[in-house]
């Protein structure tokens, strides 16, 4: 089955491998950039690829199939964790 990319999404191919804070910093300013969960900032989904805070100055985009896993894993489950604080906390 071929999955067409979101309009947000970009080819692996079409991206760098590594970018600096001030290019990722501009991308998130223009709310193209979502982190891991509200606690994890370092690791963030830019263009439909998830990205890593390396050091102070560099974003290292992630190719590692079991680490991509795993930050959709751990993704759905802070989106989980979120949702139900937002409900007890309306109760």
């Amino acid at each position: 089955m071929n999955r067409r990319p979101s309009p947000t999404e970009i080819p692996s191919h079409r991206l760098p491998k590594v970018m600096t804070a001030t290019e990722m910093r501009k991308r998130w300013l223009d709310r193209e950039v979502t982190p891991l969960s509200p606690i994890l900032d370092m690791t963030v989904k830019y263009a439909g690829h998830w990205w890593n805070l390396d050091g102070t100055d560099a974003w290292v985009r992630a190719t590692d199939p079991n680490a991509i896993a795993l930050y959709e894993a751990t993704q759905k489950r802070a989106a989980e964790v979120l949702a139900e604080i937002q409900r007890t906390l309306r109760h």
